[in-house]
């Protein structure tokens, strides 16, 4: 779009201009233009990005939270491995807790991978994955999909098609919602009987 008459800019294409500027500006700092980096989230001692639906991950890698069937840690970004349950997959969203990370996919499916000493992977399971790992969507999530993720501490909530949350891993502070201090390896319903009651939820954070 042109700038407004009388500007300094008037006359000038500024949307494509500033288009170039930025298209200059990521050849001359060596970023690929092709496969740009969608979103970006950050652990303890890690760091994981989206680029064309696949993930990236760096840094600290004690537990598997790089994901790529490794613990060794790398200074530059590695593929997350796809030959498991992400085969074929699109990632759309992704969250990076202490020393696990947990992701969404196109198809509305939830994968984690990394420390799951506290069920913190969803998975049915209470052990460390270097390589994802499908979240269980039985139970509470039969019939749903996943909108939204996110890894805290040592466990994970997500917002369901229903609009209501769901969290796993440990509870020990009632960190799950689920009028409970009892650890879950697999995904409750948070307590929707008070002042939530009725609610929509939209999005949410775990810590």
């Amino acid at each position: 779009n042109s700038a407004t008459p009388g500007s300094p800019l008037a006359g000038i294409n500024t949307a494509a201009t500033l288009s170039t500027y930025g298209e200059a500006f990521r050849v001359r700092m060596g970023i690929k233009t092709t496969a740009q980096l969608g979103s970006m989230t950050i652990g303890s001692n890690y760091a994981c990005g989206l680029s064309d639906g696949k993930a990236y991950c760096w840094g600290g890698n004690t537990y598997g939270s790089l994901g790529n069937n490794s613990n060794t840690g790398s200074s530059v970004p590695v593929a997350v491995d796809t030959s498991g349950v992400l085969s074929g997959k699109v990632i759309r969203d992704i969250s990076a807790g202490w020393d696990h990370v947990c992701t969404v996919t196109l198809d509305g499916k939830a994968y984690c991978w990394g420390t799951g000493s506290n069920g913190q992977l969803g998975n049915s399971a209470s052990s460390d994955s270097s390589v994802p790992v499908a979240v269980t969507m039985s139970g509470v999530l039969s019939g749903k999909t996943i909108l939204s993720i996110s890894a805290g501490f040592r466990h994970t909530c997500a917002v369901a098609s229903d609009n209501k949350v769901y969290c796993w891993g440990q509870d020990g502070n009632g960190q799950l919602g689920d009028n409970s201090t009892t650890d879950s390896n697999v995904p409750v319903a948070v307590n929707t009987a008070g002042v939530l009651s009725g609610k929509l939820i939209i999005s949410v954070s775990a810590g």
